[in-house]
């Protein structure tokens, strides 16, 4: 039974401001500026009303009415996040780190995912198209920026332009997709340096690159570039680059497509090292070694990208890149929120930082 002083919120009734206010046994606005941070400094608390306000918001199941809250113009304190189709593992650990770094800052995240863009030739997009159907919705939901956490592959500008439409509260993936637009970045060039400088310090003197798609993924071509550079800087001619570019049409290699790639970087190429797309096709790789008698690292050794858990249980456990998605997400949130205060001023400001560049870093293990 609740006590006399305490406000009854039995049944379906959900808990107010002014039950918590009751039960702290304190004013409606000093229970409002503790709770709500509404009041501004003219609304004094001390630290030990404060313990008890929250005390009793605890006890009674308190949380704060966001809707009506916007109703009254306050923030939704909510930001969106569109997840692409390609790549889903890493994007979910990078939202995973976005939604640790934002709920430290009292947000949260409204996700969702789409395919491939649905848009003509003709450059108008499709009445159905996925992205466009969330922009309308995240609106409508008052959310306050938008992370689109997808690369923008060739012919994905125009139709990320056309779905977001005037909602220019965005940070991109990568690069963006308008003038002035923010995004944020992992340094690709930076991590193949660091991992042909890791192979050649580990003797190997024939390194080669593994593409999955460079035609579907404009990385592969930053990748290309950074690859031959690193050899250069080791001194090594332009004949001994070696790359092999699958063209495959999915992130999860087939075994033939793996045999073929074998082949062609160890048996035509004479690899003795393979940086892979990414963890996935450096653990088929490894697979692929094993299956045809070579040792790994000691004849080829086997560097992945991405750092996913699968790596620490393939034998021999497979040296990395980690993307470093915590320096990832803070990156991204103090984009997003600045995008939300700001609005276009954001883009238009001549000084203001637009992209943020986070660098990746090496995990040793085994494979090389």
């Amino acid at each position: 039974m609740p006590s006399a002083s305490s406000p009854s919120t039995s049944g379906n009734r959900l808990p107010t401001l002014r039950d918590v206010a009751v039960a702290a046994g304190v004013s409606r606005s000093a229970t409002a500026r503790v709770l709500l941070g509404t009041g501004g400094e003219h609304v004094r608390v001390s630290e030990e009303t404060q313990a008890r306000i929250r005390a009793a918001a605890a006890r009674l199941g308190y949380a704060p009415n966001r809707l009506a809250q916007q109703l009254r113009g306050a923030s939704s304190r909510t930001l969106g996040v569109i997840v692409g189709s390609e790549n889903v593992r890493v994007m979910a650990e990078r939202v995973f780190a976005l939604e640790q770094a934002a709920a430290t800052r009292g947000y949260r995240l409204l996700v969702g995912r789409v395919p491939g863009p649905q848009i003509a030739k003709t450059g108008k997009i499709a009445d159905d198209d996925p992205l466009a159907g969330y922009v309308a919705d995240f609106a409508g939901r008052g959310v306050e920026s938008v992370l689109c956490l997808f690369d923008l592959a060739p012919g994905r500008d125009a139709w990320a332009r056309a779905a977001f439409g005037r909602f220019r509260k965005v940070v991109f993936h990568g690069r963006a997709a308008w003038r002035g637009g923010l995004a944020v970045k992992t340094d690709t060039a930076a991590a193949i340096r660091t991992a042909v400088d890791h192979v050649i310090a580990r003797g190997k003197k024939r390194p080669a690159l593994a593409l999955w798609n460079a035609a579907r993924d404009e990385l592969m071509e930053v990748r290309r570039t950074a690859f031959a550079e690193a050899l250069a800087a080791h001194g090594l001619p332009a004949a001994a680059v070696r790359v092999w570019d699958a063209g495959s049409e999915s992130v999860t290699p087939d075994p033939a497509t793996m045999d073929r790639g074998v082949e062609a970087l160890v048996g035509t190429g004479r690899a003795d090292a393979i940086l892979a797309s990414n963890d996935i096709w450096a653990v088929r790789f490894i697979q692929t070694l094993k299956a045809k008698g070579l040792r790994v690292p000691e004849d080829v050794a086997v560097i992945g990208h991405d750092d996913l858990d699968i790596g620490s249980v393939i034998e021999p456990p497979l040296t990395t890149i980690n993307p470093n998605h915590e320096a990832y997400a803070e990156a991204a949130l103090a984009l997003l929120l600045r995008v939300a205060k700001e609005g276009a001023a954001a883009h238009a400001s001549p000084t203001a930082r637009k992209t943020i560049t986070v660098s990746p870093r090496l995990v040793v293990r085994e494979s090389g």
